[in-house]
């Protein structure tokens, strides 16, 4: 059973066979995990796997052992792979489970230091030598050193001594040299880099790793860091599927604007009722990564404001999320949407393996971005030959929008074949029908927008300007506005498996 399509790239394959004894210790653990119980969740955790080591890992999906077996040998066949074993373990399982497993490893990682004396005090010397962003370098470690897991809040110097005994990677790299070496990359003036670059140049020199260490550089230099990317709260919502009234609620953090990194949170299970206090929280935890200085690099973007984006299913999108309120400190609770940028996605969509659904996804967002917003209209009589409207909407590839009355009966099922078709913009009245000159409101705000990256912030301004007591038209429609946006080069990692096996 296939993951799916290949991922790029060799991931470092090393070519040797995975020791034995260490293959039948993981195995062993593996099988007995919740997440391998079934066939969905051993597929869902081989194209996690697939994704981190950059290689496709299939599975047959028929025998537990014969699939554990299989992700297992593809993880260690790659070198550094039995971490991203952990990691993906951990995303899924836990972090007890997680610990479990990486203690099996750890006698494989626990090798003495590459560094000698002499190089360690000379290191240490070097990276002090000036103030370094600590958490630009923590996430661009993190980044580089794929599925090994690094404490947030340390500083520079911490860090140094956290990977000072950690092994090398598969290029024979140490961690604590590639510290150094991003350290130089971050460092705000000439003289700390300078100092930095001398020392790193200097080891892999007589380490004779002057060839690897380019190669690091040069993959480094290809990552682009896109102005379109803000510091984001992911809120994924969906019904706990116990009998009961309640929402699982699972949420992702990326904290760094112009890179998308989001960092998962932990999944609660609430009333529905209880949202705005859960989303309350989660940004109270997200924020306090996100009001460390921006760095000089990054502040040159022109950075967003801070959005909320809240993943529904279909019986969900209606909901008023921009309208839940919070309080900071003691003062009055305060709607969402007055502070954030709020929009919506499909839960549906995010989690789907429709490759004909994603490809249409991402054609049509491509489509928005190179030529703008184009409207696919609605009109009252589309209600009766839905059909019709359907086949219209998949025979025209340039319209990248729909305008709708709220998700209810036809409406709903118009919204829902717009997202199949691969639609990422709609926007409806929430109070119900969509009136004529309501829509030309929209309208004409679509047509205002020089680039189609900039909608988010403009609704925000306008639900900003509502709050504030105008109105006209345009913010008296901004209340009761449903805005759907959904970008495809921005995924987390949804759970497949039946949201009920976590509420119990």
């Amino acid at each position: 059973m296939s993951t799916g399509a290949a991922f790029g790239g060799s991931g470092g394959e090393s070519g040797h066979q995975p020791e034995f004894e260490l293959l039948l210790r993981l195995t062993e653990v593996l099988c007995e995990l919740g997440c391998m119980e079934d066939a969905p969740g051993r597929v869902q955790f081989a194209g996690l796997l697939g994704g981190q080591l950059r290689r496709q890992v299939d599975i047959r999906g028929v025998k537990l052992r014969e699939d554990v077996v299989s992700l297992v040998t593809a993880a260690l066949s790659v070198a550094g792979g039995e971490h991203v074993l952990v990691g993906v373990v951990r995303i899924l399982e836990g972090a007890p489970a997680g610990d479990e497993l990486d203690r099996l490893i750890a006698p494989a990682a626990a090798l003495a230091g590459p560094l000698s004396k002499e190089d360690e005090k000379s290191a240490r010397v070097a990276l002090t030598r000036g103030d370094l962003p600590t958490v630009r370098l923590r996430d661009e470690l993190a980044e580089e050193l794929v599925g090994l897991d690094l404490p947030d809040g340390l500083t520079p110097e911490q860090l140094f001594a956290h990977l000072l005994e950690w092994n090398t990677q598969w290029d024979g790299l140490p961690p604590v040299v590639l510290l150094l070496d991003l350290a130089a990359h971050v460092a705000p003036t000439g003289e700390h880099r300078l100092a930095l670059t001398a020392w790193v140049d200097d080891w892999v020199r007589r380490a004779g790793l002057t060839a690897e260490l380019a190669q690091r550089r040069q993959g480094r230099a290809t990552v682009v860091r896109s102005p379109d990317i803000p510091r984001t709260l992911v809120v994924a919502v969906e019904p706990a599927g116990d009998g009961s009234t309640d929402v699982v609620v699972r949420t992702w953090t990326n904290a760094t604007p112009g890179r998308w990194d989001p960092r998962p949170g932990e999944p609660d299970t609430i009333p529905l009722t209880d949202l705005g206090r859960s989303v309350d929280e989660a940004l109270q935890r997200g924020t306090q990564r996100w009001l460390v200085p921006r760095e000089p690099e990054l502040s040159r973007l022109q950075e967003p404001p801070a959005y909320i984006e809240f993943i529904l299913p279909y019986e969900l999108l209606n909901h008023d999320v921009a309208g839940l309120t919070f309080a900071i400190g003691d003062s009055l609770p305060t709607p969402l949407g007055l502070r954030y940028g709020v929009h919506l996605r499909s839960l549906e969509r995010m989690r789907t393996d429709n490759a004909v659904v994603r490809q249409q996804w991402q054609r049509r967002w491509a489509a928005l971005k190179q030529h703008g917003i184009s409207v696919h209209p609605w009109r009252e009589a589309d209600a009766r030959r839905l059909s019709a409207w359907q086949i219209a909407l998949a025979g025209e590839s340039r319209h990248t929008a729909v305008l709708l009355d709220a998700p209810a009966g036809a409406s709903a099922q118009a919204l829902k074949s717009a997202i199949a078709e691969g639609i990422g913009l709609a926007v409806w009245d929430r109070r119900g029908v969509f009136e004529e000159e309501r829509r030309e409101v929209v309208t004409a705000v679509f047509a205002a927008v020089a680039l189609p990256v900039q909608l988010p912030s403009v609704i925000h301004r306008m639900r900003l300007n509502a709050e504030r007591g105008a109105d006209d038209a345009v913010q008296y429609l901004a209340r009761n506005i449903g805005f759907f946006w959904d970008d495809p080069t921005r995924v987390v990692d949804i759970q497949t498996t039946d949201p009920g096996d976590l509420a119990s």
